[in-house]
């Protein structure tokens, strides 16, 4: 068979051959379908058997294709049904003059006006007419559209109303009992051309006698109802569940926390609420971008879910928070276990953008029936137990407690005072000296910031620096902490103390500044001080999360001369050799392994193992929370630079500084320098 016939016989345009008085000679599938009858049975009829007054119509023809004309069709079973015809006449060498024809259905319902037909081409519903035995004699456009049907393949078949070949049959037989004038209406499952199941909402009205042409009897009357279900479950689900994360949402755990409520008061058991923030969540966003914020919030969201059993619930509260039902536990001592199990798979390292990014999340708990029967104040419970938690360091989970709602009233009188406390020079800078452990002499020292509140006494930092951060005080802050930290210094250098170097601390917002360095290289130049006497201390985490650009920066303020110091080193995730490729000048030994030496032989040697190690790098240690005469003797042993801590000084307001320094060459006070020879340990002989 030649391409053209393939052509022909799979087009889905009905094309037909005919002679002038209308007998067909050749038709494709197509034609066949829309006549409904076979080649054969098309080859044997005259021409008005298909074509009403076929010959007239026929004769109107030219030579040259035409425009398309209304003609009228009849179905093999027996029912009229409007079409257009197009085509032209042309010379056969076998059968003379014939008509090459491309037909159409034109589906009109009524008698063809042209407004009543206009308006069923664009409705949205489908529209049939069906004859006495519920087969199609008749459609608009819109029923090819709904069912996948097209007209050619519709007319003269059973309307398809039901999903299965039973709901179907069932269908028909309910039109075909409809007494003339009757109607029925109703939902109903039925089935695409494809096989996709949809829900329609149908109705179908009996014909009264004389209201239609004599082949109908019944108009079908139907819309999809899919589009309408798929919208409202996007409703209901954007009510119920996180676009970001696909975790539940507020609404839908507070339902979830209402069912299981009553469950758990019918059993006796228990339920929590554990309300989970992100630690430093707002350093990702701010240096990598918000895109992989939203990545680093989705892979939490799926550590979360594997961490909790298949039972609790998992909700994103919002931003950087979510919020956890432990549906039924029999203690509450069985959250701990659960918020211990989601810290250590959050500490886990992540890849994100090609940068390592460490997570860590505080978690307040809260536990019915407990601490409170009212969901909402379990929830509210669940969150001040959160904010205590953060305020005592990252990673970390607390229990809900009845005093925690006094301090909540307090924290909000720190938070409303915070905004104004710069504005009315309630900020105060201390400063706790460094100092040699071999010689006792001061070699610089650290500005710690205070608040002194006329309201609220004096605050700590622990309380006050992570609201300042949280509400964005920080860098405004930390900003004025630098520069008069800088003119002390400076000050005291023009007193003769100009070995001194000051040491500022810098929060992960405040490094994460584009202009950083240009800030710092403005306040030295304002107060004349040089960038070889500014130390600028940041923590573990702010040196990992962004590796290239923190490298950068690191690079640029080394070009001022300005020393960097790596803060509580030992409490993140400690690699020393990690540090070999960033300028580290001091690396500050944190307080909590200080404070096991020399009782506890762990922090013996994590803390000479650091030492050691440093010092192979060429970075120099300083230890912080000296206390004892005995910490001194093992740092001394050790061969670490410095130290700082209670034993040398509690930090000092400046005037009090000066007089320290005037009054006192060499700390502690009482000179005493101990003998480790003495000391049986074999710690000091590894």
């Amino acid at each position: 068979m030649s391409d053209f016939h393939y052509l022909a016989g799979h087009s889905p345009a009905a094309l037909v051959l005919a002679k002038m008085a209308g007998e067909i000679i050749e038709a494709n599938d197509s034609a066949c379908r829309l006549l409904g009858r076979t080649r054969q049975q098309l080859a044997e009829v005259a021409g008005e058997d298909w074509l009403q007054r076929a010959g007239d119509t026929l004769s109107r023809m030219t030579g040259d294709a035409c425009a398309a004309v209304e003609v009228m069709l009849r179905h093999h079973d027996g029912f009229v049904f409007s079409a257009q015809m197009a085509g032209h006449v042309f010379d056969h060498p076998v059968h003379g003059q014939i008509a090459s024809l491309v037909l159409r259905s034109s589906v009109t319902l009524a008698d063809g006006a042209g407004i009543a037909q206009a308006a069923l081409d664009h409705i949205e519903e489908a529209a049939v007419l069906l004859d006495a035995e519920a087969r199609i004699r008749a459609l608009n456009p819109a029923y090819s559209r709904i069912t996948g049907y097209d007209d050619v393949e519709a007319l003269g078949a059973p309307i398809q109303l039901g999903e299965t070949d039973e709901a179907q049959a069932f269908a028909r037989g309910l039109v075909e009992r409809l007494e003339p004038g009757q109607r029925w209406s109703g939902e109903v499952r039925c089935r695409r051309r494809d096989g996709e199941p949809y829900p329609a909402y149908v109705k179908i009205t009996a014909l009264l006698p004389g209201s239609g042409e004599d082949t109908a009897r019944f108009v079908v009357i139907f819309r999809d109802l899919s589009v309408k279900e798929a919208y409202e479950a996007r409703i209901d689900y954007l009510a119920h569940y996180d676009t970001l994360t696909g975790l539940a949402n507020r609404t839908l755990i507070e339902k979830r926390a209402e069912l299981a409520r009553i469950e758990v008061e019918r059993d006796g058991r228990h339920l929590a609420l554990m309300f989970l923030d992100l630690d430093g969540f707002k350093a990702v966003n701010d240096s990598l971008g918000h895109a992989v914020g939203d990545e680093l919030l989705c892979h939490v969201a799926e550590r979360l879910r594997a961490a909790v059993g298949a039972s609790d619930v998992v909700a994103r509260q919002g931003g950087d928070e979510f919020v956890i039902l432990l549906d039924s536990i029999a203690r509450p001592e069985d959250a701990a276990q659960v918020a211990t199990r989601i810290q250590e798979m959050l500490r886990v390292p992540l890849t994100l953008n090609d940068q390592a990014v460490f997570t860590t999340a505080s978690i307040g708990i809260s536990c019915y029936p407990d601490d409170s029967r009212d969901l909402h104040t379990l929830l509210r419970n669940a969150d001040l137990a959160m904010y205590r938690a953060k305020r005592q360091g990252h990673g970390r989970y607390v229990f809900y407690r009845p005093e925690m709602d006094a301090n909540a009233h307090w924290m909000l009188q720190l938070r409303n005072n915070l905004h104004r406390a710069l504005e009315r020079r309630e900020f105060h800078v201390y400063y706790q000296p460094f100092v040699d452990v071999d010689t006792g002499a001061v070699t610089g020292i650290e500005a710690l910031l205070r608040w002194q509140n006329a309201e609220l006494g004096m605050v700590s930092p622990a309380d006050f620096i992570p609201i300042a951060e949280e509400i964005g005080l920080i860098v405004e802050i930390g900003q004025w902490v630098l520069r008069e930290a800088c003119h002390e210094l400076q000050r005291l250098h023009e007193r003769g103390y100009d070995h001194l170097r000051v040491a500022v601390n810098l929060s992960a917002r405040q490094f994460r500044q584009t202009d950083l360095v240009e800030q710092i290289a403005a306040v030295l130049e304002e107060t004349g001080l040089a960038g070889r006497h500014l130390e600028l201390e940041i923590t573990e985490t702010v040196l990992m999360e962004q590796a290239g650009a923190t490298l950068d920066t690191l690079h640029a303020l080394q070009a001022l001369g300005v020393a960097v110091a790596l803060d509580d080193f030992g409490t993140g995730y400690s690699s020393l050799s990690y540090l070999r490729q960033f300028p580290i000048t001091y690396l500050k030994v944190d307080k909590s392994f200080v404070d096991g030496i020399p009782a506890e032989k762990g922090d013996l040697t994590i803390t000479r193992t650091i030492v050691a190690m440093a010092r192979s790098l060429d970075i120099r240690v300083t230890a912080e929370g000296v206390e004892t005469p005995a910490q001194r003797k093992w740092l001394r042993h050790w061969h670490c630079e410095e130290a700082q801590g209670y034993l040398y000084s509690l930090p000092l307001a400046a005037g009090d500084l000066e007089w320290l320094l005037y009054n006192h060459d060499l700390l502690p006070v009482d000179g005493e320098t101990g003998n480790l020879t003495d000391d049986p340990s074999s710690v000091l002989e590894e």
